[in-house]
């Protein structure tokens, strides 16, 4: 029987792949979580466990926009927790319609702010997520970074 989890264990200085929720897939002892996603309007990084059904999130950032727009009205003043629930609520909506529900999310607080959140789903929300994997720069070779 799992034991139940001590809201403390969701700060950052505990956050491990290990502890408080074992992360199987795309999670780095040195970075969290690593596979890098673009859902919506956002980028973000991902690591999943529990058969995909437990996701951490971290690092929600405005996805870049090459035509100019990313700019607009909507985008500015927009504080990390604000598009950390709008990014949540999009893959939340796009999971409901395939039968998988949101149940539970916890933050990954350190100190007052959030770094991350443990999202729960009702079946493996993972398997679809990660058709939006991107290759962010930092990934790149250094000479294809630069444009060379």
């Amino acid at each position: 029987m799992p034991q139940p989890v001590d809201p403390a264990d969701f700060a950052s200085h505990r956050l491990t792949c290990e502890t408080p929720l074992r992360l199987t897939h795309d999670c780095s002892i040195w970075q969290g979580a690593t596979r890098p996603i673009a859902f919506g309007d956002y980028r973000m990084s991902l690591a999943a466990g529990g058969g995909g059904r437990t996701i951490l999130m971290s690092r929600v950032r405005e996805a870049p926009d090459h035509n100019g727009l990313a700019f607009g009205a909507d985008m500015i003043g927009r504080s990390s927790k604000q598009r950390a629930i709008r990014a949540i609520e999009l893959i939340s909506g796009a999971l409901e319609g395939r039968g998988i529900h949101l149940q539970r999310v916890h933050p990954v607080q350190r100190g007052r702010r959030v770094d991350a959140y443990y999202l729960q789903f009702s079946d493996n929300a993972y398997e679809y997520l990660k058709q939006f994997t991107v290759l962010e720069s930092g990934h790149w070779p250094s000479s294809q970074a630069r444009g060379h």
